[in-house]
């Protein structure tokens, strides 16, 4: 890569790594705010992780698989800055919201504008940077999102605590049209440095083709598991510390938050600079350690839900908000390595529709159906053991990636075929 595509491509990851940040800030914030809110409307622990959980992750997921479709076919600066555009003004929506109906559709916009970033983001990643170099690449992309998570705690419970719930949504809005319009302006397929690849003409339907993709439909399927640790998980945790540990929302604030977005942040960051090793031993080697890391998720969180101090409970949180991001990296370039490149930003949009459906959705509200119905049995710790019922996902993930394993292509930039035993 010569040094203009470099810096092309550098001025890319910019641009997407800050419209993650702000993704992630938008799409947190109502887990930041989410014990007044349930106070105010009177909301069930159901209702509560509907609107943290399903109410969004779902339109998330479902619309990122059009708009994979869209980014395969279309300019993508133009979808992207009007995705931008469309989630941040449904954030600030979210702050004139009167009931659960206002909030939960807020929501949904703030979820269908959010769809395109990460499918945008692993194309023109997967064609910027070579196999080598994506882990590194995709980790400083998704280490933007843990800015946001800090921003989100940090400054959002500040906020709520000073001014207001109301307020926070406010003032969320107004970043993301202005990087809306620069990102309009700068055009990010301009930018593109082609390292990876082009897009080319599809050779048969984009979703036939990934259906047929044995090793991507089995590591989609266990990264939608393992995801609840990331996205569930992410959403619960500050309610589970105000419950059963006695914070106020500011402390979560201010604790929690940052606890959290640097164990994540280091996660990124270091998933990347050790996938960048591990991707120069190829594929497999990329799973397998994706793989260990979802077997290791299982005893770091129950000891998170079991630890009986606040002290010891925030580390275990550090040591899982870590561990649940360093495979990351490793997993993106795995899974975009075996897609062809003109189904990447489709086989990115239908991975975090499965993602946000189960690790995201799905799994939290069931959670949450089941904290409610242990209420009366077990009072504010109910919340507690039925997380411990939710980490049954990271063991199972941690089985389909070892099944991939043994699908995967002989050459790891080719797709995989359906088995034929």
């Amino acid at each position: 890569m010569n040094i203009r595509a470099a810096r092309r491509s550098a001025l890319l990851l910019v641009l997407l790594t800050c419209g993650y940040g702000l993704a992630f800030i938008d799409r947190l914030l109502m887990a930041v705010v989410a014990e007044p809110v349930k106070v105010e409307f009177g909301l069930s622990d159901k209702q509560l992780f509907l609107l943290t959980g399903l109410a969004f992750v779902f339109v998330y997921g479902a619309c990122g698989i059009l708009s994979g479709w869209l980014l395969d076919r279309f300019n993508r600066s133009t979808i992207v800055s009007w995705g931008i555009g469309i989630w941040s003004l449904f954030t600030s929506a979210c702050g004139v919201a009167q009931n659960f109906t206002h909030l939960a559709l807020a929501r949904a916009g703030v979820g269908t504008g959010e769809s395109v970033i990460v499918p945008a983001a692993m194309s023109l990643i997967s064609e910027s940077y070579p196999p080598q170099r994506r882990p590194m690449a995709m980790g400083i992309f998704y280490a933007g999102g843990m800015v946001g998570v800090f921003l989100a705690w940090v400054l959002g419970g500040w906020i709520s605590a000073n001014y207001g719930w109301r307020a926070v949504f406010y003032l969320a809005g107004p970043p993301g049209i202005v990087l809306a319009l620069v990102i309009a302006w700068t055009k990010l397929d301009a930018l593109q440095g082609g390292a990876g690849g082009t897009q080319c003409a599809p050779r048969e339907s984009t979703f036939r083709s990934l259906a047929r993709n044995r090793t991507y439909v089995l590591l989609t399927a266990a990264s939608s598991l393992v995801t609840f640790a990331s996205i569930g998980l992410v959403g619960m945790l500050a309610s589970l510390f105000i419950r059963s540990h006695g914070m106020s929302v500011d402390q979560v604030g201010f604790v929690f938050g940052p606890v959290m977005a640097a164990g994540m942040a280091f996660g990124q960051v270091g998933g990347g600079w050790l996938g960048n090793r591990l991707a120069c031993s190829g594929v497999h080697t990329l799973i397998a350690f994706t793989a260990c890391i979802s077997f290791a998720l299982f005893p770091i969180y129950l000891g998170l839900l079991l630890a009986p101090t606040r002290e010891l409970a925030l580390a275990a949180m550090f040591l899982g908000a870590l561990a649940s991001t360093f495979y990351s990296p490793s997993h993106s370039a795995s899974y975009m390595a075996v897609c062809e490149p003109h189904t990447r930003a489709t086989a990115a949009g239908v991975h975090g529709f499965m993602n946000s459906l189960i690790g995201g959705g799905v799994t939290p509200f069931l959670v949450g159906a089941l904290s409610d119905h242990w209420r009366p049995h077990y009072g504010e710790d109910s919340l507690r053991f039925a997380m411990m019922a939710g980490l049954v996902t990271f063991p199972l993930a941690g089985l389909l990636f070892m099944r991939a394993l043994k699908a995967i292509p002989a050459d790891p930039e080719a797709p995989s075929t359906p088995d034929t035993a």
